[in-house]
């Protein structure tokens, strides 16, 4: 029955893990959402591609509306098989109007992506955790 301990102490590591990534990424779905509701939305245009090895992100510019150039590298890097800017292109911006260098593509991957990945990972997290929880729990 000692044997299976180790199984609740990991179980609840893990578990716990899951709930600090899934609160992280909450937090990231909050910040976005401060954008959405505060944010001036721009057009934007793609003026480089950003290339580390197999991933690609684009550096977009854009005008404020009090006529501020400010260029940006997005933080989603994509692999070079599923991205999809050029340079030349046309997109949508999204920036915080107190502060225009918070900016980002105004599209569902850019602004969606980390609290998808974090929150699916807590989610698998917390799940593993409770499996190992209760593997334990048959066992002893």
């Amino acid at each position: 029955m000692a044997g299976f301990k180790p199984f609740a102490f990991i179980g609840t590591v893990i578990f716990l893990m899951g709930i600090v990534v899934a609160v992280y990424g909450f937090s990231f779905l909050i910040s976005k959402n401060e954008l959405q509701k505060n944010g001036i939305i721009v057009k934007g245009k793609v003026v480089d591609i950003n290339k580390k090895a197999i991933y690609r992100s684009p550096f977009v510019t854009f005008k404020t509306l009090d006529n501020k150039t400010i260029t940006f590298l997005s933080k989603l890097e994509v692999n070079v098989d599923l991205f999809k800017y050029q340079v030349g292109q046309e997109v949508e911006v999204i920036y915080n109007k107190n502060n225009p260098k918070e900016a980002e593509i105004n599209a569902f991957w850019e602004q969606n992506v980390a609290q998808l990945y974090l929150g699916g990972l807590g989610a698998v997290l917390m799940l593993l955790g409770i499996f190992l929880l209760m593997k334990s729990r048959r066992k002893t």
